[in-house]
């Protein structure tokens, strides 16, 4: 008897509902604590109706056969649910990245629906064994993830030292203070060097101002990689990164890997086992810290789950690939506001948690998209409508992130002002550019990673700075002075590929 309905069971063409039971358990598994319980439910309940809805509609395009309709719902489920598993499979391989391009990969996966479509109505072969198959390994792995979810709330796995920081040297110091740590960057902020060079533009006057504060402004100071993602990556670990091939946005396979550096970073592990709580206001996802830029397009909560469909994918990058390809006006505006907002609410959230008290030390990292495009403020404050990208002379372009950059200069001093006095002076604040003005390296190379690079330190011991030092070897500066570490410099460079 129990033979029999195990067996009816697995032949069962319903298996679409084991496609949508695997996405809800294993995500949750994945990030178990993190998301609510309500959210899920009502994820599960709105992917069974839609799974439901998609079966009858098959059924009537198979003229009722079920074990079609069943093969065709599961295979359009499993590409928009698991979208980003096949497109992140593409951009590990490196001969094979660039069709992980949303670009290329989401119209290859609408054409193997249409495809798998006509087939099926086209064949007439039997599909019992496979029904048997996939039913099979749904069930595995449905089971595997309750196993690991049942595991983790019976016997919570306790926090480890992670031996890879004895790998660096790193060492707790028990000895040493732990004044709150402000990381704050500026995305694309063009150094004095570069501005002075580039426009002829005089930035002393934020220079003074951070001097006055009690900052140390690094002379000379440049990023070692000309995109945020790698930059961070390596600022972020202390180290140049492992070449895979040129490193650039477009190289999906170092892509991914910059992004996992990023998630994995070795300067927020060792703060953890300093005792430090992290505060996470950027548009990177940290461990198990989502990203602070909440635009829609950043994961929080259920979201955690659904990053990884077709949906979420699409309507993370498929809004600015329009404003570029100037296929959706006014766009451009919308995304503008965006960023804006979510600078402004950055700022103001890292404002109040710094004037709250805190049972543990604290480091925060706040990047702020400014002087990034969109250049949405003028050098006064006046807000911008902002062009499509590449609709623009380069010198109108040129004109605007300048205005823009003076504005954020502004904006900084306010900000900086008002963390000082809510820290009373006594919080580290680390401000830094990650890249400076790209366009400007069609004149110089170089010029395009002139960067920012000041430190407030309430002891007043710079000692571990020195002009000309790069990113890579900030925090190891930091970590030297603060923590009585011994992290050698590595060698200044750029990196151009």
């Amino acid at each position: 008897m129990l033979q029999a309905r195990l067996k009816k069971g697995l032949t069962t063409n319903w298996h679409f509902i084991g496609v949508i039971l695997f996405f809800i358990i294993h995500g949750y598994s994945e990030h178990q604590g993190l998301i609510p319980l309500r959210e899920l439910l009502l994820l599960l309940a709105a992917l069974l109706a839609a799974g439901f809805l998609l079966f009858g509609i098959s059924r009537k395009l198979f003229k009722m056969q079920a074990e079609k309709a069943g093969l065709f719902t599961s295979f359009v489920l499993a590409l928009v649910l698991f979208f980003s598993v096949f497109q992140d499979f593409f951009t590990s391989i490196r001969f094979l990245s660039f069709i992980g391009r949303l670009v290329i990969f989401f119209p290859l996966c609408i054409a193997a629906m249409i495809a798998a479509l006509v087939w099926l109505k086209k064949t007439g072969r039997p599909f019992k064994k496979g029904v048997f198959f996939i039913n099979t390994v749904l069930v595995v792995y449905i089971v595997v993830d309750l196993c690991i979810i049942v595991t983790h709330c019976l016997f919570p796995v306790a926090q480890q030292k992670d031996k890879s920081l004895e790998k660096w040297a790193l060492r707790v110091c028990d000895t040493c203070a732990r004044p709150p740590v402000y990381f704050v960057l500026l995305d694309s902020y063009f150094g004095s060097a570069g501005l002075r060079e580039f426009y002829q533009y005089d930035n002393s006057r934020f220079d003074n101002f951070l001097r006055q504060q009690g900052f140390h402004v690094t002379d000379g100071t440049h990023s070692n990689y000309l995109h945020t993602l790698f930059s961070m990556a390596s600022l972020l670990n202390m180290s140049y990164l492992e070449e895979k091939g040129p490193i650039t946005i477009e190289n999906h396979y170092a892509y991914k890997a910059g992004v996992a550096a990023v998630r994995n970073n070795i300067v927020c592990r060792f703060f953890k086992e300093q005792g430090y709580q992290i505060r996470n206001y950027s548009i990177f996802d940290i461990d198990n810290i989502p990203a602070g830029h909440q635009s829609g397009l950043m994961p929080d909560k259920i979201q955690l789950i659904t990053q990884q469909t077709m949906y979420y994918r699409v309507k993370k990058y498929g809004p600015p690939f329009l404003a570029r390809m100037k296929w959706a006006p006014g766009l451009e505006k919308s995304i503008a506001n965006d960023f804006v907002g979510n600078n402004e609410r950055m700022l103001n959230l890292t404002l109040s948690a710094s004037r709250q008290k805190q049972e543990k030390p604290v480091f925060t990292y706040l990047h702020l998209m400014m002087p990034h495009m969109p250049f949405s403020y003028d050098s006064v404050g006046n807000r911008t409508v902002p062009a499509p990208a590449g609709s623009v002379s380069i010198e109108k372009m040129d004109d605007q992130f300048l205005q823009y950059e003076v504005y954020a200069n502004k904006w900084m001093i306010t900000f900086i002002e008002q963390l000082k006095a809510a820290t009373r002076g006594e919080a580290v604040i680390v401000l830094m550019s990650d890249h400076g003005y790209r366009p400007a390296g069609r004149r110089e190379r170089s010029l395009a990673c002139q960067t920012l690079n000041a430190v407030y330190l309430p002891s007043q011991n710079y000692a571990g700075w020195y002009n000309g030092m790069t990113n890579v070897n900030q925090f190891r500066g930091l970590f030297n002075t603060l923590f009585d570490q011994h992290l050698p410099m590595l060698k200044d460079s750029i990196v151009y590929h």
